[in-house]
């Protein structure tokens, strides 16, 4: 038989009262003996305000019964020196003919229920003490739904300001650094006029490549404009796919900048299948190529390695070089989609658009350097799961 005890604490001064709150809780447990599961009721039973709230502080109760009017406490108080004590018990109120009022307002201030004294049988005491513990629960409920809810809404505000921020940079760096290339193309195509008139062939083709250069840069920042606006644009329809198969798709797209750097490339065995939109984590690992590339700095022979590990259950992909690392006191800006660090020529747009692409997922991406000791970027995938072996 399956038994379910239900500890209680009676506050009652009046002994005739509490004898029989006591026999109806008996007869209850007595009711449910033959049945397959019973509920059986621990009563504890104290005369005053101060003894009740001892007995609070060291022991739990999953119920309250409560006379509002003791030796040591009156009315409303009584109710207010528990519940604030103890606001997640639910307590019952008993009260006499003259005092349903009163009893009416504690429920309103947040107590279980109230029973009048001389109306309540075994039935109707286990019926609300029943009613009370199960209504405390589903309030616990619902604030901690709430409390998670408003919590959700706090990030999600504090990251839509994170990213009107970057818009509005991005909006203010476009519009200022597009006005330099504008001015070259505008001033060389004025020379370009001259040198056609003069037929002065080298400095037309100088006048070309400065005019080149500029409209390439142009591109460049038109481009970021473009990954930013689409970034959270994921698919909604994510596939499971071996992360090898990823891997081996963004070094496909990459093979001729990796020739041409003579890196020599380290692939895992056995990768971890991923719920992802494929593209979006082909595009981030294309990245982190290319960024391995471009600072792999004087270093020979140029590595990059791509692999995975296990750490306190969680499966943590990474991709690591060789070449000229990061210092520390970079590193906390390194994600900033407008950090360009000592090279201004050089953006890091491709890192931290990467990392956003990352948590769009749900995962996260932090990286590990020192200077000429190469990178490491750690980035997680939830919902990745181990390869059985043989698949």
């Amino acid at each position: 038989m399956n038994k379910d005890i239900i500890k209680v604490l009676l506050i009652e001064d009046n002994e005739l009262d509490a004898r029989l709150i006591k026999e109806y809780l008996k007869n209850a447990s007595r009711h449910k003996e033959n049945e397959a599961s019973s509920t059986m009721y621990d009563l504890t039973m104290k005369n005053d305000l101060s003894s009740g709230l001892q007995f609070l502080s060291t022991d739990d109760v999953d119920a309250v019964l409560l006379d509002l009017n003791l030796p040591d406490s009156f009315g409303m108080d009584t109710f207010f020196n528990i519940y604030k004590k103890k606001p997640k018990i639910p307590i019952l109120i008993l009260t006499g003919l003259c005092d349903r009022e009163m009893a009416v307002k504690a429920v309103r201030e947040g107590a279980g229920d109230y029973l009048v004294k001389g109306e309540v049988d075994d039935k109707l005491l286990r019926r609300s003490i029943s009613y009370a513990i199960e209504r405390k629960k589903s309030e616990e409920e619902l604030l901690l739904a709430q409390s998670n809810l408003e919590k959700k809404v706090q990030e999600r505000t504090i990251e839509l300001k994170e990213r009107y921020d970057e818009i509005e940079q991005l909006v203010f760096a476009i519009s200022h650094d597009l006005i330099l290339p504008l001015v070259t193309i505008k001033g060389f195509l004025g020379y370009l006029k001259k040198d056609i008139a003069s037929g002065g062939r080298q400095r037309i083709e100088i006048d070309l490549g400065l005019i080149g250069d500029a409209v390439e840069r142009m591109e460049a920042l038109l481009v970021r404009a473009l990954d930013v606006s689409s970034i959270g644009k994921l698919s909604n329809k994510r596939e499971m796919v071996s992360y090898g198969e990823i891997v081996q798709e963004a070094l496909s797209l990459t093979a001729d900048k990796i020739s041409a750097s003579e890196a020599r490339v380290i692939v895992a065995n056995d990768f971890p299948m991923v719920n992802v939109d494929r593209a979006r984590i082909v595009d981030v690992l294309v990245n982190l190529i290319e960024n391995c590339i471009r600072y792999a700095g004087n270093i020979r022979p140029r590595q990059i390695e791509f692999g995975y590990l296990v750490k306190e259950g969680e499966i943590v992909f990474f991709v690591k070089d060789n070449g000229m690392g990061i210092d520390p006191i970079s590193q906390k800006d390194i994600f900033s989609l407008f950090y360009r660090g000592s090279d201004a020529e050089n953006s890091h747009a491709g890192l931290a658009l990467s990392r956003r692409i990352i948590e769009f997922h749900g995962g996260r991406m932090w990286i590990e350097s020192s200077v000429n000791n190469g990178c490491t970027v750690y980035f997680t995938l939830p919902e990745s799961l181990t390869m059985q072996p043989g698949l």
